[in-house]
């Protein structure tokens, strides 16, 4: 019995602490996290937290693992194996990109980061044994730790851009430059959304958030979007003191992938470099040039059907007009006529919301049909539709405004997480290499 107590006061004596370093780093940085203090060999939990603001309050994101300390009562998750949780194996980074909504958050809820001036705040928690993520809910912790993960460097600031019809948010390194010049875009998602802008521009590039469409007073609906809009775009960047001679790079998903191309296509003169991330090799939505629209194949929702899962729906065939389209039909996008532009397709072999994979390679074949070989394809198992930056929380299960349900986008945690792993180095270092190839303007 004393032997029991002695353990018991020993046990109370032990400091647990929970540590993460930095403490203050990049979405892109790698952080150490550790936990010490703990008896030998006994079994814990270690649980991440972030919120997002929402009209209603606060939704929250959460991911935990389950280890068992070493010989000393430590815990080091870069370098020990998580045993269960929401995701196994060694995976430094694990607690960040396998985050999920917390039990009783709205279905379908997607974690976006708005504002790029400040940062994901991180709330670590210990706890004694292997516990579950609805036990995790109210049992209190036996240390805690907080990390900030910045999008937007310290050496980076922010330009509000309204310039004639142009809006959206232009970030650049301090200084004069000049720097390599990019134009971001995402999807259908719509509004302004400027955390890869910021992170390029903390890799060095002047990189402009684009929205065009939702967002103050663009239009509301992406319905007869004007081409010159884009066109516009390029020239204002182009024009910057501080970006880069030579011509700029377009960098986008899904319909903003469809975008990139489209520039690279319609405006070659100034765009050296076009990155398209899980996107078509036609045009999806309503697009005018010069007053005239353009041909597209929408959604058709005809072919939407619920999955097993109660309120997720597959959208994957709604797509399928994209097989049928002839070669020289009007939505096709016209990618030869940028020789000198550098192609990056980046597609998931397990996409969910279109087939990007076929849609690469017919604009890989329309390419080599008219004799260019500009480009590169990046195709990733396992990985899905939404791709973003390492290591930040990546879903597959949110709301499409696009069929304005919950779709599935497939891929799985950790095959999205290795595809960001291996493109973002990659499409950096296509943007670095091919914007401002020359000393003169185009």
């Amino acid at each position: 019995m004393m032997m029991a107590s002695r353990r018991y006061l020993s046990r109370l004596a032990q400091s647990r602490v929970l540590s993460v370093t930095p403490s203050t780093s990049m979405i892109d940085q790698q952080v150490a996290i550790k936990a010490t203090g703990m008896e030998a060999n006994s079994l814990v939990t270690i649980r991440s937290v972030i919120e997002k603001k929402t009209n209603k309050g606060f939704d929250t994101f959460e991911s935990h693992a389950h280890y068992k300390a070493d010989n000393k009562g430590e815990v080091s998750v870069p370098d020990q194996a998580s045993l269960s949780g929401e995701y196994n194996g060694t995976e430094p980074m694990g607690l960040f990109w396998s985050m999920v909504p917390s039990p009783g958050v709205r279905f379908g809820s997607r974690y976006i980061h708005r504002d790029a001036t400040k940062p994901m705040i991180v709330q670590l928690s210990l706890y004694d044994g292997h516990l579950d993520a609805a036990a995790l809910q109210t049992k209190e912790p036996e240390a805690t730790a907080v990390t900030e993960r910045w999008y937007m460097g310290k050496d980076v600031e922010r330009i509000e851009v309204e310039s004639g019809r142009l809006r959206g948010a232009l970030f650049k390194p301090k200084g004069p430059g000049p720097f390599p010049g990019v134009i971001d875009m995402f999807g259908t998602s719509g509004g302004l959304i400027e955390i890869r802008a910021a992170m390029l521009a903390s890799h060095g590039f002047a990189c402009y958030a684009l929205p065009y469409f939702n967002y103050r007073d663009l239009p509301k609906e992406l319905w007869m979007v004007e081409a010159e809009y884009f066109r516009d775009a390029i020239d204002w960047v182009c024009d910057q003191p501080y970006v880069k001679p030579g011509g700029i790079g377009t960098l986008g998903t899904s319909a903003g992938a469809n975008l990139s191309l489209q520039m690279a296509a319609l405006f070659p003169e100034k765009v050296n470099a076009a990155i398209s991330i899980n996107g078509s090799h036609a045009m999806t939505f309503s697009m005018t040039l010069n007053g005239v629209e353009i041909p597209y194949y929408g959604f058709d929702d005809r072919f939407l059907r619920e999955t097993e899962v109660k309120g997720l729906y597959d959208m994957f065939h709604c797509w399928k007009a994209l097989y049928k389209v002839p070669d020289e039909h009007g939505s096709i996008l016209k990618v030869e006529n940028n020789p000198k532009c550098k192609y990056l397709f980046i597609v998931g072999e397990g996409e969910g919301a279109w087939d990007s994979c076929f849609y690469a390679k017919k604009n890989i074949e329309r390419l080599e049909r008219y004799g260019c070989s500009n480009y590169q394809l990046l195709s990733y198992p396992e990985a899905g539709h939404l791709l973003e930056i390492p290591w930040a929380p990546v879903g597959s299960r949110f709301w499409s405004p696009a069929s304005a349900v919950v779709g599935e986008h497939g891929g799985t945690a950790i095959g999205n997480i290795r595809a960001m792993e291996d493109m973002w180095p990659k499409i950096i270092s296509c943007l670095r290499r091919h914007c401002g190839l020359n000393n003169s303007k185009l």
